[in-house]
């Protein structure tokens, strides 16, 4: 019988120790909301790593603003996702393409 893709897909990601599309799917476009719109200016999530959450920012500083509030972060992201799947958050520098 068909099924939806994105059930398939949660399956597949579940069996990869990944978050299901609806986390992704929240995580990925409502991080300005999430982080608000000074921080998400200069940061954007990279990939989710069983609990981990790599945020990529533009410089250094921006990248310890992330570290300074990680705790807020991750209970933003947990209020937003409603799951607490994203326990830590990992920054690293890099410029946006």
């Amino acid at each position: 019988d068909p099924r939806p893709v994105g059930e398939r897909l949660d399956r597949l990601l579940g069996n990869l120790n990944a978050p299901s599309v609806g986390v992704l799917d929240v995580v990925f476009r409502a991080w300005a909301t999430i982080v608000g719109p000074d921080l998400a200016e200069h940061t954007r999530p990279g990939a989710i790593d069983g609990d981990l959450l790599t945020v990529h920012a533009v410089d250094s500083a921006w990248a310890d603003e992330v570290r300074w509030l990680e705790n807020e972060v991750v209970a933003r992201l947990a209020e937003a996702t409603g799951t607490d799947r994203i326990q830590r958050v990992q920054v690293r520098v890099s410029r946006r393409s």
